[in-house]
């Protein structure tokens, strides 16, 4: 019994050995032994010849039979969504093998025209390309029609070709990256993240904004890298930004990116900013302020020394040569500009200063107080303390004032009023008393 069961397993063991043969042979026939490399996509290899001793390789597309579908490319990259990365030789001429894509029937799909390329993930991939000193990056759908175009021109000082170094696996040169040397640190133009960082970029609500040894970057669910890794600021905490749309630094200066997209909406234009109010952002550029709109248009000219936000009845407090006043979100003033000092409105009304004396004005420019004080301040609360020759008034938004107090100098004085008083009054009563004695 033992016997024949030891049999039965030999020869079971024998018909699997048969069958891997077979399959073996199947899988690899005879004609692939020519060839060093190989990887099959169904009914489709890709191979290559390497001479060890030279160095010299080609890589075709064959069918199953071992024919060619193909001419001789330097390097042919795997298959997905039904294209594969192919590179061709450098010409007669020395010029560098270019990148393109082909289908499993050999037939070119996108061109040759790429300096760099990846492979496809869900329909998307990227080519890099010389685009003036630099090196840019643009998407692709399966087609070759374009997604998205990083706007390198935007970052002159980076992604430089001569300052560029080629990377890649050898004989395997669809692998081919570049790479550059920033602070010390090597960067890319291209940028590929871990499974998990992609897990948590696709879950963001808005696009993903990464840090990489000083410098930011932004990618969208799609993985699309909507600005590379040249920034050198992000407004991450919004103390800048609002109103759909974040603030970023390149240098010394700054632009803003769509919160909803990541693609930059504003270019580096600008040497400072404040928090935009009422659609407006103030910006300053040559050492004047304006505004412009979320579309980068100037709304209000290029003309100010200082300005203020605009709030409470869309007018914000500017200044030109050393004066101030008011102006709408139009640009047209609405105080003129003679003050020595103008604030925000609030209820209505705004403080101003001149002559070292303070006022009120409307919204129209109009002072609304029938006397100037010498101490006031700007409307927080629905009244306001002014003061006038060391009185206090409780100040209204409509101008009218009343009685408050005293300064502590008037008191100080009333109390010495106060004491001569009595000091005087018994002396004389004592003078009067001992004189009609007399």
């Amino acid at each position: 019994m033992i016997a024949k069961t030891s049999k039965f397993s030999l020869l079971f063991i024998l018909l699997g050995v048969c069958i891997f043969v077979k399959a073996n042979a199947a899988e690899n026939p005879d004609w692939l032994k020519k060839y060093q490399e190989h990887e099959q996509f169904g009914n489709v290899y890709v191979v290559k010849t390497i001479e060890r001793s030279g160095g010299a390789y080609a890589s075709f597309l064959v069918d199953r039979n071992g024919n060619k579908l193909t001419p001789a490319y330097r390097d042919i990259g795997k298959f997905s969504n039904g294209l594969a990365e192919f590179v061709t030789f450098e010409n007669h001429q020395g010029a560098l093998g270019m990148h393109g894509y082909i289908n499993k029937n050999g037939k070119i799909i996108i061109p040759a025209i790429y300096r760099g390329a990846g492979e496809f993930k869900n329909g998307i991939t990227y080519v890099m390309y010389p685009k003036g000193k630099q090196f840019g990056l643009t998407y692709l759908d399966t087609l070759g029609k374009e997604i998205y175009k990083i706007p390198v021109e935007l970052f002159p000082n980076d992604f430089l070709i001569g300052k560029a170094q080629a990377a890649y696996v050898a004989y395997h040169d669809c692998q081919e990256d570049f790479i550059w040397h920033v602070n010390g640190n090597l960067t890319t133009l291209n940028w590929d993240f871990g499974r998990y960082t992609e897990v948590d970029i696709k879950k963001a609500k808005e696009p993903f904004r990464f840090y990489y040894h000083g410098k930011f970057g932004i990618v969208d669910k799609n993985m699309i890298l909507r600005v590379p890794v040249a920034l050198d600021d992000i407004d991450l905490i919004y103390k800048h930004s609002g109103r759909g749309l974040a603030r970023v630094r390149y240098g010394k200066k700054f632009g803003y990116v769509s919160s909803k997209t990541g693609e930059i909406v504003i270019p580096f234009l600008y040497d400072d900013t404040q928090k935009p109010s009422l659609g407006r952002y103030w910006v300053k550029k040559g050492n004047k302020w304006g505004c412009i709109n979320k579309k980068g248009e100037t709304v209000i000219p290029f003309l100010y020394d200082y300005a203020g936000r605009f709030m409470d009845e869309n007018r914000a407090s500017v200044s030109l040569n050393g004066k101030f006043g008011h102006i709408d979100t139009t640009g047209k003033i609405t105080t003129p500009i003679i003050y020595q000092s103008a604030s925000y409105f609030k209820h209505g009304v705004a403080m101003i200063q001149l002559n070292n004396k303070y006022a009120y004005v409307d919204t129209t420019g109009k002072v609304i107080t029938k006397t100037w004080f010498s101490e006031a301040e700007p409307f927080r609360e629905e009244m306001v303390v002014t003061e006038k020759y060391g009185i206090f008034y409780d100040m209204s938004p409509d101008g009218n004032f009343q009685f408050k107090g005293f300064s502590s100098a008037w008191k100080a004085t009333l109390i010495m009023i106060l004491l001569s008083a009595l000091l005087f009054i018994p002396y004389r009563f004592g003078f009067r008393f001992r004189k009609s004695r007399s």
